[in-house]
């Protein structure tokens, strides 16, 4: 026969006290949840690293479009003898190209020919905006150019680019980040590009 109720509650009124006490040196020396609070504690940081390296190779690679988006510009108008307008628009349009997949809402595009005078004193030519964001030097206006980059009486093809940077994150963190990019050709088969 089992032992009546009373009894149980007695023994197991004694053996609580005990048990609590037991339970709460127990969890003192207990080491089984550290790993899940130290995870809990590094993870936002290891996914803080991600979004920073990846919001820094995409700028990184947009940076380096936008560089060689510059340099296409610039080497395909020093190629020719003359350009028209439809010209330049068509080298805008093969900028677009290299600057994909980024969009190219905000591309701006400037080609400008330099006339180095007999002291090497540089003004423009001519000079052409295309994009969003970016204005045409006035013709006969002085520019500075990079020493050395000039001969007396030469000329150099000037392509500049313009491009907001909008990331992944942008929402989050900044709007856009203003790019640029120049890049300097002389030209190749004549001594000056010409605009018809």
């Amino acid at each position: 026969m089992l032992p009546p109720i009373s009894y149980w509650r007695r023994s197991l009124a004694a053996a609580m006290p005990r048990l609590r006490v037991r339970r709460i040196a127990d969890l003192a020396r207990d080491r089984s949840g550290n790993v899940l609070i130290e995870a809990a504690l590094v993870f936002p940081i290891l996914v803080a690293l991600l979004l920073g390296v990846s919001e820094f190779s995409e700028a990184f690679t947009a940076s380096r479009r936008v560089a060689a988006a510059a340099h296409t510009a610039a080497d395909l108008v020093a190629r020719s003898t003359s350009v028209t307008a439809v010209d330049l628009s068509s080298i805008k349009a093969m900028v677009d190209e290299t600057i994909k997949p980024f969009p190219t809402t905000g591309l701006g595009l400037v080609i400008t020919s330099v006339l180095a005078d007999k002291d090497n004193a540089t003004t423009v030519v001519w000079s052409e905006a295309l994009g969003a964001g970016v204005s045409a030097y006035g013709t006969g206006a002085a520019i500075g150019v990079p020493a050395g980059l000039t001969f007396p009486n030469g000329s150099l093809v000037l392509a500049e680019i313009k491009y907001p940077f909008k990331s992944t994150l942008s929402a989050l963190i900044v709007s856009s980040v203003p790019l640029q990019a120049k890049a300097y050709q002389v030209p190749r088969y004549s001594t000056q590009v010409v605009k018809k």
